[in-house]
């Protein structure tokens, strides 16, 4: 039992660190939250997955958003302990220190045959479980904790059966990774990469089983939304939404609407914006194909820049909210050097489970490149850094001179010029923020 201590220690301290910032800070739901707060309030009362209680449902922005698990995970807490935010802030405590756990044994499945893969493992998992980000996020109405955990399981189970593939367990997989995508979809490109694991080991049933039961998860959603709205929808309608809000001539790569798709979501409702969305996207970068270069580009660059921490929140203000500001600036800086040196160490050792752990982060990323980019949205990516960003600073500790290793010094390098470049781009909008502190 000794040996089990750290992991124990790091996952309680995880749980009780988030339960404390829940109860102290007692988050009311705003903007993304106070919809998923009412689209479960109205599942509980019989409305039906709804933000309005009355009104026509093509108009209503539940459908917009992005869902549906996590709004019925809250309708099932709601159902059993009333309209009460304290049970949920205990669930995502439990959730973040699951994912904290899934993390450290991800870890000791791929790092199997390490000398020092608890090593690794305990300090991913401390990663994770400390991370200022997460440890706020877990203490809001918001999906990113309750997805993380799922996201991280489908993870979890890939490497388990890695070289045990066979039909029951692709079976459990395509039903983890379903779930996780009807919490956020882009865990659905993952997907190739874990049917190129089943094809290239010839294991063509146990693929089958993984789509079939993958395609069989969304059957109950998708037949509800073409009942009501007479359309095919498996995923809602905020995906395409999206593809267009973050291209379009002005755009800035980010979640600011045209006036067009405001007026178009007015006049004719959120379910109907997807082929208009997609036709003004392609037609978008058929246009101004260069711009659409240049956007992707500022995107990528704001996807890692140290620049965007977490922490402009509405429940905080003064120097409580600065010091978690450069708390969170500190972490991602910690995160994407480590991370991305140890992705680049990896991807040389031709390792074949990190091999597969390359290919889902590099894979993670990519819908965001294309569509839009918000600080939460790279939550995703934060297990995954974790996970090398622990084999390379054990790398380094048997290194007798790391402080000289070029590796360590190019990512240093390219991170804080890229979050350099991203402060110098997007200078008047930090002008704006920190005069909160002025």
């Amino acid at each position: 039992m000794s040996h089990h201590k750290p992991i124990i220690f790091i996952i309680l301290i995880s749980l009780f660190g988030s339960l404390a910032y829940s109860f102290y800070f007692q988050i009311t739901p705003q903007v993304d939250a106070r919809g998923y707060d009412s689209a479960a309030l109205n599942i509980v009362n019989g409305y039906g997955y709804r933000e309005t209680a009355d009104g026509d449902l093509v108009f209503d922005q539940a459908i917009g958003r992005i869902g549906p698990l996590y709004q019925y995970f809250l309708a099932g807490h709601y159902y059993l302990f009333g309209h009460r935010f304290e049970p949920v802030w205990i669930s995502q405590a439990i959730l973040h220190a699951l994912t904290v756990l899934l993390v450290y044994l991800i870890c000791l499945l791929i790092f199997k045959n390490a000398e020092r893969k608890k090593d690794i493992s305990l300090l991913a998992a401390a990663i994770i479980g400390f991370y200022p980000d997460l440890v706020e996020i877990s203490a809001m109405l918001m999906m990113e904790t309750f997805y993380l955990f799922w996201f991280m399981l489908a993870v979890y189970l890939f490497f388990r059966f890695f070289d045990k593939i066979s039909f029951w367990p692709a079976v459990l997989s395509g039903l983890v990774f379903g779930l996780a995508t009807l919490t956020r979809p882009p865990v659905l490109f993952l997907i190739p990469a874990v049917l190129f694991c089943y094809f290239t080991q010839k294991k063509r049933l146990a693929a089958g089983a993984f789509i079939l039961t993958l395609v069989l998860v969304f059957v109950p959603w998708t037949a509800r939304n073409y009942q009501v709205f007479h359309k095919i929808s498996p995923l809602g309608a905020g995906g395409a939404y999206n593809f267009w809000i973050g291209n379009y001539h002005g755009a800035n790569g980010e979640q600011e609407p045209p006036d067009e798709a405001r007026e178009f979501i007015k006049n004719y409702g959120v379910i109907n914006i997807q082929p208009v969305a997609m036709n003004n996207f392609f037609t978008f970068i058929r246009q101004h194909p260069l711009e659409y270069v240049k956007l992707t580009a500022l995107r990528v660059n704001k996807y890692f820049s140290l620049a965007r921490p977490m922490g402009f929140w509405f429940y905080q203000s003064g120097l409580g909210q600065l010091i978690f500001l450069i708390c969170s600036s500190l972490a991602s800086v910690f995160l994407f050097i480590f991370g991305l040196a140890g992705l680049a160490k990896a991807f040389k050792l031709n390792h074949r489970q990190l091999n597969y752990l390359l290919a889902f982060t590099i894979l993670t990323p990519l819908i965001i490149f294309a569509t839009v980019v918000e600080t939460r949205y790279r939550f995703q990516i934060y297990p995954l850094l974790a996970i090398f960003a622990g084999y390379f600073i054990i790398y380094l500790a048997g290194q007798k001179k790391f402080w000289l290793n070029k590796t360590l010094w190019l990512f240093a390098g390219l991170v804080l010029a890229n979050g350099l470049l991203d402060l110098v781009l997007s200078l008047d909008r930090f002008k704006e923020r920190l005069g909160w502190f002025l």
